[in-house]
Parts: C-alpha cells; structure tokens; sequence
C-alpha cells in the first residue's frame, strides 16, 4: 500500500495554545456535528432536577465505563456466548466485533489509549454525541433494554456504525480539536463537511472490512441506511477496479457521494452555523475566529486512515474549488452565514450597528467600556 505523505500522529489537542478566546468554549459533538453544550441541552434535554436555572452536567447522569476495562484482547473469543445482563455487556460484545476490523482495532486502542469512556443514555432520536473536555462517547440505547439490543439485529448493528463513527470523531478530535480556534466561519464550514463525510466514509470502510470477516449482517444493514449510496458507491467502484481498496479511490467515491445528498450536507451546515453563533455569543472580542488560510493539506489530511495513508491526497485544491464541495445552496443556510459575517464585522451597541468601534465609543461611551477599541 502506498504511504501517504500526509500524517497525522498528534499535532494538536482541544486545548490549542493559539486559541485567541479568554474561555474556550465546550464543544460536544452530535452526529459528527459540532455544538456548544448549552445550546445542545437546550434543544434536546430537559432536566427535572435543575435548581436556580444551573444546568446540570449531563456526562455525570448516565452510567459510563473506561475503554480501557472493557476492550478485550482476546476480541471475538466466546463473544456468542456471554449472556447480556446490562448495557456494559452490549459494549463489550460491540468492541469485540469491531475489533476484527484493522482500522477499527486501531481506532478502540486510540481512544483506550486516551482515557476515553463510553455509555449509554436517551438521547432522543440522535445516535450518538461525544463530550471532548469529560472524554465521553454517549450512545443512545432508543429505550430499549440491554437484552432488547442484543436481540436485536437492527439495533445491534446501528450501534455498530455508530460506535465506529464516534471512534472516527474521537480520532479528529484527538489531532485536529475545535477548527473555529485557527480559521474563520467559511472555513469551519468547509472543514466540518469533510470531517462529517470523513466519519460516514470510515463506517463504510470498517463494515467492508467486517464483511470480509464474516459479518456480512452489518454490511447488508448498511446498505439499507441512510448511508447506503455511500457504501454501494465504494462497492461498485471496487467492481470496476479491485485495486481501488489500496488505492484509497474507493474511499474517495464514497466521499464525493456523500455530498451528493443534500439533506446531508446541509443539516450538517446548519448544526455548524448554530455552533458558531455560540461561539460568537460566547466571546469577549469582536471577532472570535482564526484568521488561518484554508489550504489543501487542511483539508486531505483529515482523510488520514489508522495505516496513515490518507485517501483524499492530491484531491486537496479541487475541494476547495469545486461547488459540488464548496457550494452553500440552502438559502436559509446562506442567509445564516451572512448575518454570521455581519456580526463579526460590526459592534452593537444598544441594538446600533457599528461598523468603527470608535465611533460607537464615541456615541456611547458608557456601554461601550466592555468593548476593545483598536
């Protein structure tokens, strides 16, 4: 297999030095999607037992267990005949599966590695969010019983992909962290689609290489998701050329299929707008983005895989350029990034745009002391 030139071992962690925010803000992610934790538990949660309005810290409400206790070496011996007495179990026999997948094997000794945890909770119809500050992966259990799950076959392989694609996130976060701390909103945009195709591309890569180890049930399931142009874009790629499993060009058809659904891209937009304004509102300074160029490499080395090929190599500049990439079609989404823009370029002040921050102190001294003037 030919080695990439791109590598990413462990260039940077959530808590980036160039972070130009007094407080970085929390960053959960929802189905691949950045969000700021208070914005996603006012969407998604209620809590019975808040008290003065505080909210409480939701990584502490449910059960979670340490990778590290429950990845077993031995993967795949005996995992038929465990009986399933509690959600731990249902994990155990989930990593074992995993685990008979090259990436995925590297991917669960990754975030073991890490410290990371994982449990499961209700999480309302989203399959899964990690918590990058607490080191949590939470899937959601849809109601059903630790036995339920196991029985089955559709949960048990949805929790499968899901697991992989949090694993995936995990292994972004790990090298990459928040994107917001180095390149401004057009970029984030960019890189969380990627990142986002990125998560679903490795499902896809990992169930073809469960298939070949004889789970060929999580193949077929998913075929059957919301994934599954994706998966038969790889498959009949492989079709035409065999060698494009080594090549990495099966996984970048799955990846250009991915933009081709724009329900997916564009739910994928609208979570990161939300997650910048969070950001915006949560700042102290005018404009709380990077100032960063968005070059090729940023983009190609987030399709680094475990072996460290990456497989968008050389494909860098054309998804930089190309509009089936780059292209903002969704009205609603565009009209979103541009108040988004707006704001960065004006200081408001008793609900009046300024454009010259010392003009606006010169109009309202007194409200304006909490703003830098340059």
């Amino acid at each position: 297999m030919p080695t990439s030139s791109i590598y990413a071992e462990f260039p940077a962690t959530y808590t980036n030095t160039n972070d130009n925010r007094a407080d970085p803000v929390k960053i959960e992610r929802r189905n691949n999607s950045a969000l700021h934790i208070s914005a996603f538990r006012r969407k998604e949660f209620e809590f019975a037992n808040e008290q003065d309005g505080e909210d409480q810290n939701f990584s502490e409400s449910h059960e979670n267990w340490l990778l590290a206790d429950l990845y077993i070496e031995q993967c795949g011996e005996d995992s038929d005949m465990r009986d399933v007495h509690d959600y731990r179990d249902v994990i155990i026999h989930t990593l074992d599966v995993i685990s008979a997948s090259p990436a995925g094997r590297l991917m669960i000794r990754e975030a073991v590695m890490q410290n990371w945890s994982i449990g499961f909770c209700a999480l309302q119809g989203e399959d899964f969010y990690i918590d990058v500050q607490q080191k949590q992966i939470i899937l959601d259990h849809n109601e059903l019983t630790p036995d339920a799950l196991d029985r089955s076959a559709y949960f048990a392989n949805m929790i499968i992909l899901n697991i992989i694609r949090a694993l995936r996130c995990v292994w972004q976060e790990t090298r990459h962290g928040a994107f917001d701390s180095e390149f401004g909103p057009e970029a984030v945009l960019m890189l969380e689609r990627v990142r986002a195709a990125d998560c679903d591309v490795l499902a896809v890569m990992v169930a073809w290489e469960l298939r070949s180890e004889g789970h060929s049930d999580i193949w077929r399931h998913l075929i059957g998701s919301e994934q599954g142009d994706m998966a038969m874009a790889f498959s009949k790629h492989l079709e035409k050329d065999p060698s494009a499993l080594f090549s990495g060009k099966a996984l970048a058809a799955a990846f250009h299929e991915w933009y081709l659904c724009a329900e997916r891209v564009n739910g994928c937009d609208h979570d990161t707008l939300e997650y910048l304004d969070d950001v915006l509102q949560g700042a102290e300074e005018q404009n709380p983005f990077g100032r960063k160029t968005l070059t090729n490499i940023n983009v190609e080395i987030l399709s680094c895989l475990p072996d460290k090929t990456a497989y968008l190599q050389g494909l860098g500049d054309n998804i930089l350029r190309d509009p089936h990439y780059a292209g903002l079609s969704d009205p609603i989404n565009q009209t979103h990034l541009y108040h988004l823009i707006r704001d960065l370029e004006v200081v408001m002040v008793e609900g009046v745009p300024f454009r010259d921050a010392a003009l606006a102190a010169k109009m309202f001294p007194e409200e304006i002391e909490t703003f830098p003037v340059t």
